[in-house]
């Protein structure tokens, strides 16, 4: 999915509009857009609902309580999305020393901000990310887990997110294995939602909660999400908050 604009095909855009001195953000993305997986396909982006942002959020506390590695590592992943309103290509990129403060440190310290190096997926631009508190929580219990059941090896050494095939390879998550996670997740977990729904979806919901939050600033969320100024431009304000503020506020929220 290309983020830095829908050129024609926009029919209705992200419109930020103050009403009794506070802004509201009025959603209506209709355009073709590539899947942010496999980079085919034609879909509609859509913000999830807040019932089902509460039941999908219950669900991955509730599975990631099991113990179970895969639900550690799917609430950490779509936690990172949510609030990192990161490219989920770009996310799955990330490596584990990235993340921490000292990966050879006996205990895990998950960095606020982090920086991911350049590649690819980043389009061999550097980025720094300001993470959530409930991120940085998933992310430490995620890694933790992974060293001690062997995933990653003492160093925190390899991808970030692995997949779980053959123990110990540190071999990365795929986004085609990703996206199934996701699916069976939803299905089994948590199918009293109203739709299902796809990780871009998770991706935008993220980006519209984080505007609002940054008081509807689009060069803020060009800089938290890493994408265009030219597509962050859709959502308009006229206020200046960096990613940290933003991000204590979404904290402070959620308590």
């Amino acid at each position: 999915m290309r983020d830095h604009g829908c050129s024609s095909a926009l029919t209705a855009g992200l419109q930020a509009h103050r009403t009794s001195g506070m802004i509201y953000i009025r959603h209506a993305f209709k355009c073709n857009v590539r899947s942010a997986m496999t980079g085919k396909g034609k879909r509609t982006r859509v913000r999830i609902e807040a019932s089902d942002e509460q039941r999908l959020l219950r669900a991955l506390e509730r599975w990631a309580d099991t113990g179970d590695f895969r639900a550690l590592r799917t609430r950490a992943f779509v936690l990172l999305l949510w609030d990192g309103a990161i490219r989920t290509r770009a996310a799955l990129a990330l490596d584990a020393h990235e993340v921490v403060k000292d990966p050879s440190a006996r205990s895990i310290n998950v960095l606020r901000q982090i920086v991911q190096r350049p590649c690819e997926e980043n389009r061999y631009r550097g980025r720094e990310l300001q993470l959530s508190a409930r991120t940085q929580d998933a992310l430490h219990a995620y890694l933790r887990a992974a060293r001690e059941l062997g995933w990653l090896p003492p160093g925190l050494r390899g991808p970030l997110f692995v997949a779980t095939v053959h123990q110990g390879d540190g071999q990365r998550l795929s986004a085609r294995s990703a996206i199934h996670g996701w699916e069976v997740f939803q299905k089994q977990y948590a199918p009293e939602c109203t739709r299902e729904y796809e990780l871009d979806d998770v991706v935008y919901s993220g980006r519209v909660a984080y505007l609002a939050a940054a008081g509807g600033n689009s060069d803020s969320l060009s800089e938290h999400s890493g994408i265009s100024r030219r597509w962050a431009a859709e959502y308009r304000s006229e206020h200046k908050v960096s990613p940290a503020d933003v991000m204590s506020k979404l904290d402070k929220r959620r308590r």
